[in-house]
């Protein structure tokens, strides 16, 4: 008998908790840990080894690759994925986000929880909320000077302007810290500069002062758009939640997010992220275990008629491509004059 909607998260809860899924992995998170710390180190020992223009531009895209799988680290830990109890994963996540990164925890915290209580959501995701960009038409409708240009081509420029983000997300981060209360403001702004002292210390004595500029500005911006390649197939081009729209936890979550189809390598290179809708639905499940809970969740959606969507890498690019081209400025208005909507709400 299908349970009233008010009960469908709960009766998968239930199943997925008999399952054994949700208990922690400490030996998978120990063996990627490990192999993130030798994938730094073998960073490093390239840029010593290999100092010619294009042999550094190499470098820099791989220690991109390496520091984003230091930041799935902080995604989990922030999630309380890898520790049962907070402090060993906030410990992890303020070596790994303020001192291996750059980038303040307690900023991603803010921003990446307010996410998953409202994803999708038009004016309480701060997903959505991105100046050069719209995602939908009446965002579009209200940009003005150069958001306006960017909007109107941005199926174009959104991903070469992504390069640009982990430069804006460290700045973000400091005006965080710098406007709100942390619970260790002291331990953040130090693990902040020591990330500056080691990181562009080591740069500077492999590389000169010259090169080590330009070869940390290539890997932020490397970092930047692997960033984004692998966080807009999540919910970008997904149905959007309006106002105060009446949708249960299961259906909220499931609709608004997008899955990958499976495949080791791709799951590696994002995280796991790729089970983005089982991620949302059950967020402090080692990421390991996502592609197992996939199996009773896509199963459980479709005995209860909620739509689930999977697709392969490229469709879920093509999608993204579609949604920003639908709601720049070229069709931002009908015939009528008037500011036309996101048919896709929920």
């Amino acid at each position: 008998m299908r349970s009233v909607a008010g009960d469908e998260f709960r009766d998968l809860l239930t199943i997925v908790r008999q399952s054994g899924l949700l208990a922690k992995q400490p030996a998978y998170y120990s063996r990627k840990i490990l192999l993130n710390l030798i994938l730094l180190v073998g960073a490093f020992l390239l840029i010593y080894r290999f100092q010619n223009p294009w042999a550094e531009l190499c470098n820099a895209a791989f220690l991109a690759f390496v520091f984003a799988q230091l930041g799935f680290i902080v995604h989990d830990a922030g999630h309380q994925e890898i520790f049962s109890g907070p402090t060993g994963n906030e410990v992890l996540g303020l070596i790994h986000s303020n001192l291996l990164l750059g980038f303040s925890y307690s900023w991603w915290l803010h921003k990446h929880h307010h996410h998953h209580c409202s994803p999708n959501h038009v004016t309480a995701d701060p997903d959505l909320d991105i100046p050069l960009f719209a995602f939908t038409k009446d965002q579009a409708a209200g940009k003005r000077g150069l958001a306006r240009l960017t909007v109107r081509y941005q199926h174009f420029c959104f991903f070469p302007l992504s390069m640009f983000e982990a430069l804006v997300l460290k700045v973000d981060s400091v005006k965080f810290l710098m406007r709100n209360k942390v619970a260790h403001p002291v331990i953040e702004a130090s693990l902040l500069l020591l990330h500056a002292v080691w990181f562009l210390g080591l740069l500077c004595l492999l590389l000169g002062w010259t090169h080590a500029i330009l070869f940390f500005v290539a890997q932020q911006m490397f970092l930047g758009l692997y960033l984004t390649l692998i966080f807009a197939p999540n919910h970008q081009g997904m149905p959007l939640l309006q106002g105060g729209a009446a949708v249960n936890f299961l259906r909220e979550q499931v609709l608004t997010s997008r899955n990958i189809k499976n495949h080791p390598g791709i799951d590696y290179c994002t995280g796991g992220l790729t089970c983005q809708i089982e991620h949302h639905l059950f967020p402090t499940m080692p990421a390991n275990k996502l592609r197992q809970v996939q199996k009773i969740v896509r199963s459980y959606c479709k005995s209860h008629g909620v739509p689930y969507h999977e697709t392969s890498l490229f469709q879920s690019f093509r999608e993204v491509y579609q949604d920003l081209r639908e709601n720049s400025l070229i069709v931002t208005r009908g015939a009528d004059g008037n500011t036309v909507t996101n048919r896709r709400d929920i």
